[in-house]
């Protein structure tokens, strides 16, 4: 199979088993996209039965949480949801990360997370944005986790005034891409699913 091409109905495991044991950066065009990226994967972990924390800096699943979550419970011990209060100690909350059981992680999105890290001192937000990358990945690592990180693709961010972009500092970047009630992901960097590709129905 030549890349970008889908090779049909794909198990919903094939999806997460690339990703465990990294960290990997899906690009959304915009909200909506992120919205379905979202229904998407939980449908996903849905059907392979994965535990999952989410780590919502947007509001986007509380926000959308009748529409994304249902019929799921949201807060047992296999779904755990997390938005931070408004001035709470961001990289305190990300340490609660590293206490999840849950198989599975998603942090939406990287752009607030720069935008929280830059409040109290500008200068310092590329280090702490590696620094908790760099965190994320030994924990995929080292604890066989698929951790999801979302980022908007955005004119003018995306870079931490290197040559290396924040979605370089995961294993895996991927395009996201919503046709309709299709999702397909690309692996642009790093390896992940046959032909660099994965296709599922948007629930």
């Amino acid at each position: 199979m030549t890349r970008g091409m889908s090779s049909g109905p794909q198990h919903p495991l094939s999806f997460f088993q690339p990703l465990a044991g990294k960290t990997s950066t899906f690009l959304m065009g915009s909200r909506q996209d992120n919205l379905a990226f979202a229904r998407a994967v939980i449908g996903l972990l849905r059907a392979s039965g994965r535990t999952c924390t989410f780590m919502d800096l947007d509001a986007l699943y509380s926000s959308y949480a009748d529409v994304v979550f249902a019929p799921t419970s949201v807060g047992d011990d296999s779904w755990t949801l997390r938005v931070p209060y408004p001035g709470s100690d961001i990289e305190a909350e990300m340490s609660q990360l590293f206490e999840a059981p849950q198989r599975t992680i998603v942090l939406d999105s990287l752009n607030t997370l720069y935008h929280l890290f830059s409040l109290e001192d500008g200068s310092s937000r590329g280090r702490r944005m590696g620094f908790a990358l760099a965190s994320l990945s030994y924990l995929a690592r080292t604890n066989s986790k698929a951790v999801i990180l979302c980022m908007y693709k955005r004119e003018g961010f995306g870079r931490l005034g290197t040559a290396r972009s924040i979605s370089g500092l995961s294993d895996i970047t991927a395009s996201v891409e919503v046709r309709e009630s299709e999702l397909t992901v690309r692996a642009e960097r790093g390896s992940a699913w046959p032909g660099g590709v994965f296709s599922t129905r948007i629930p």
